[in-house]
């Protein structure tokens, strides 16, 4: 369970707001002067993510991402765990959002080509008002898809998309090993929390990132490799949960192996994914 070293709740639909103890992570005087400086140097790098943080005392504030449907149905659930939010995406208030009057390619070139997700038709409309559109389907599951999908977070600091400070590595180097290690087990338990209340035993939780599949594998599953994540090798069970099935894929960057795994492991395991679509 969440202590009072970390607890996030969910504010408004699909964001979180997160509070992270920095007295019980940095408790000499040096250690937190340190992370101050480290803080700042993050922040100075992007002004989206100056945006998700603030600093109260000794005390954390910033803003997550989470979308589990409330919506209940007989699709099997299928969550998907990414490494880190990134911090455009949490202030439109959608993951992989619309920006600069583009689509991300998560949607289209990895989940309806990959027979995951498909939301139709869908005119052209200001980045503003697509990101709120597609938020409220994915929270109502209004969508075609043989599952009920759910999409969250492994680590919840965001950071920028590209750069130094980018992804979970950026976060690993704002935190210090030895905060980010206990950081990293209480975010294990927010996670499997999630995946305990959403999977049941006919869903599946997929991984797109190392520390996720490390956090959350069965103790005799195998390790993570990129070659055996872009084989499609990384599968076995929720640690402690064997009946909830784990997949591991190449991160979404990697747009072409990580469809091409996903679509065949889902397969393998005898779900009828929608026709290969790239409209």
């Amino acid at each position: 369970m969440q202590g009072e070293l970390l607890n996030c709740i969910e504010k408004w639909p699909g964001r979180l707001e997160c509070n992270l103890d920095l007295a019980d992570l940095y408790p000499s005087r040096h250690e937190f002067v340190e992370f101050k400086n480290r803080y700042n140097e993050f922040l100075s790098s992007d002004k989206e993510t100056r945006a998700m943080y603030r600093l109260k005392g000794k005390r954390l504030i910033y803003q997550s991402e989470q979308v589990i449907p409330s919506k209940r149905d007989r699709r099997p659930a299928l969550l998907l765990i990414f490494g880190n939010p990134a911090s455009h995406s949490v202030k439109a208030g959608c993951f992989f959002a619309f920006k600069d009057g583009k689509e991300n390619p998560f949607w289209k070139s990895l989940l309806s080509v990959a027979g995951i997700l498909d939301f139709g038709h869908e005119g052209e409309i200001e980045d503003a008002e697509a990101n709120r559109r597609r938020l409220k389907r994915m929270l109502t599951a209004d969508y075609r898809s043989p599952f009920r999908l759910g999409l969250c977070v492994f680590v919840s600091m965001p950071s920028r998309a590209g750069g130094d400070w980018s992804g979970v590595a950026g976060i690993r180097r704002l935190l210090g090993k030895k905060a980010w290690d206990r950081v990293n087990e209480l975010e294990t338990d927010r996670v499997f929390n999630i995946a305990k209340k959403f999977v049941k035993g006919d869903g599946v939780v997929v991984t797109f990132q190392r520390d996720a599949w490390e956090g959350l594998r069965s103790k005799n599953d195998s390790p993570y490799a990129v070659t055996k994540a872009r084989e499609g090798r990384l599968k076995g069970s929720l640690n402690g949960w064997e009946v909830i099935r784990l997949m591991g894929t190449p991160p979404t960057r990697l747009l072409g192996p990580s469809r091409e795994v996903l679509r065949q492991m889902l397969s393998q395991e005898g779900f009828e994914l929608l026709p290969n679509s790239d409209h």
